[in-house]
């Protein structure tokens, strides 16, 4: 069973599953306290009858995603690992959106922008592989002026379609609810099981955020 923390997006949550049962707990509005998250965490451990020392592993998301609320995941996952001697599998959170398309809509080629602000967008692109959703290409930065996809056998998610419309013409079709624009725990927990059987889990000091504030790609 892998604990699986998700904090890169305005609201937190977290999963855990033993293959069959599920346990998901989110917050209920905007908080990176790690109090908060530590909550979360007791709750389903407790729902699941669990302790942390029962663990195979856990699993954070690493970005891209908002400053804070990687820096505290990340440091919690940390924290716990320690102290319950795991390791840590660090999951792309644009990965995990990708999958969460997937699960509910079944579309097995899917481009995610996420919102950057400062008129950027992360873009990535994922196929199903028979597992899960897995990367193609690189994720990068964007200027959002440039990040118009020219992939109409494609379906795009994410909150990058919702604040910039004209993007969404370069995909067959693009989901926009509320449920596709934020990666959620529940939707790492294939990408954490997979991770853990080709073995990808490192020592927690080994784990850090992806903040990708880097180059901004202007073309693509």
């Amino acid at each position: 069973m892998i604990l699986c923390l998700e904090t890169s997006a305005k609201l937190s949550s977290v999963a855990l599953s033993d293959g069959t049962r599920h346990w998901y707990r989110q917050t209920a509005t905007e908080n990176f306290q790690a109090e908060h998250i530590l909550s979360l965490i007791d709750a389903v451990l407790q729902e699941a009858g669990v302790a942390g020392a029962d663990l195979d592993a856990l699993a954070v998301s690493i970005g891209p995603g908002r400053f804070t609320g990687l820096r505290i995941g990340v440091a919690v996952a940390q924290g716990l690992a320690f102290a319950w001697n795991k390791k840590v599998i660090g999951i792309d959170s644009l990965a995990i959106l990708a999958q969460g398309v997937y699960r509910r809509y079944g579309d097995k080629k899917v481009i995610i922008l996420m919102d950057a602000r400062k008129e950027e967008v992360y873009r990535h692109s994922f196929v199903w592989n028979g597992e899960v959703m897995i990367s193609e290409g690189d994720l990068s930065l964007i200027s959002a002026a440039a990040a118009v996809p020219d992939s109409l056998e494609w379906v795009g998610a994410g909150d990058g379609f919702m604040h910039y419309p004209l993007l969404a013409k370069g995909v067959n079709k693009c989901y926009i609810s509320a449920a596709d624009q934020l990666p959620v725990a529940e939707d790492m927990v294939a990408i954490a099981a997979k991770g853990y059987k080709d073995k990808k889990e490192m020592d927690p000091d080994h784990i850090s955020p992806n903040y990708l504030r880097n180059e901004i790609v202007t073309t693509l």
